[in-house]
């Protein structure tokens, strides 16, 4: 069950407080609980979240036609972008076989930046950080198996979220994995109205999992060795969609699921042609920045992890 649930740390930067669901949780709480499990006195400037990883670069690479759909000038020509893979939680031996898998982005023309820390699922246990990390105490716990049940009974996305890990497999290759925002974005529109959107960046290599078999054989450090070898043969490519709300789709919640009929906007291609190693360890990757024509989401958790991600960053510095 620890491998399944691991991946939501990556959300918020938080675990088990110890907290009780009705006690307020700070941003700071976050970031304290991180230290006090995977912090390390002998290496005060690694990442306490997301600490297994390595970095890329590239470039975004827009529709010709773009400004007939969307309002952001950042997208409008090709800009420069820095990634960084890495898998949830602040073990840096953990296995690539271990949910969640995470990509975070900074595209920029030099003017303009917009960052993105995206998770391979699409949904989250809960709408607020409270019930995330209720839901996190529990499931952390063998003991407390039957008030997860009963919690799961309370709040159906708890319940949702449980079914829905259990289907995560293990990924070919990163460049067979679809990276989710989850948030709902407010979006420019070419005539200047807001549409509502989430973001996926689909790998154009298509979704691939291995199977149980190949999985095992895998072992636990196989990612990033693919990652060289298929940059041997060219470069990792993502096509960025946006997926438009319904006027009934829920704009605030990232534990919902919207339909899969969604109208879909293609906005463009995310290149990584190169690999940087252990480049970016020092950059923070912060949902928050935003270019002109993008909003920010209006959800309970996106501002949470904004300063749970702030915090953590200064104090390794």
């Amino acid at each position: 069950m620890g491998i399944k649930y691991a991946y939501i740390w990556a959300l918020l930067g938080v675990l088990a407080l110890g907290l009780g669901a009705k006690e307020a949780l700070t941003p700071t709480d976050g970031a304290d609980f991180f230290y006090q499990r995977f912090g390390d006195k002998n290496q005060p400037h690694k990442k306490i979240n997301h600490t297994k990883g390595f970095c890329a670069s590239g470039y975004f690479e827009p529709r010709k036609d773009i400004r007939s759909f969307v309002k952001i000038p950042l997208l409008e020509a090709k800009s420069k972008v820095l990634a960084r893979y890495s898998i949830g939680g602040g073990n840096p031996y953990v296995s690539d076989r271990t949910n969640p898998h995470g990509l975070a982005l900074k595209i920029t023309d030099g003017k303009e930046e917009w960052d993105f820390a995206m998770l391979n699922t699409q949904i989250n246990a809960g709408k607020t950080p409270e019930l995330i990390l209720e839901f996190l105490s529990l499931a952390a716990d063998p003991s407390k198996k039957d008030k997860l049940k009963e919690l799961a009974h309370q709040h159906k996305s708890v319940q949702h979220f449980m079914d829905y890990s259990r289907s995560l497999g293990v990924p070919l290759s990163l460049a067979n994995v679809a990276f989710h925002t989850q948030h709902v974005y407010g979006i420019t529109q070419n005539d200047g109205s807001v549409m509502h959107a989430k973001i996926v960046f689909a790998p154009q290599a298509g979704v691939i999992e291995r199977s149980s078999q190949e999985a095992q054989k895998s072992g636990d450090n196989f990612l990033e060795k693919r990652f060289q070898e298929d940059l041997k043969k060219g470069s990792v490519r993502y096509h960025m969609y946006l997926i438009v709300a319904k006027p009934d789709d829920v704009i605030d919640d990232i534990s919902v699921f919207w339909g899969s009929d969604n109208r879909k906007i293609f906005l463009g291609t995310l290149v990584l042609d190169r690999f940087e190693g252990q480049g970016c360890e020092g950059d923070v990757f912060l949902p928050k920045v935003l270019p002109l024509g993008v909003k920010a989401p209006i959800d309970p958790v996106f501002e949470f992890r904004n300063q749970v991600y702030t915090i953590t960053h200064q104090r390794r510095q």
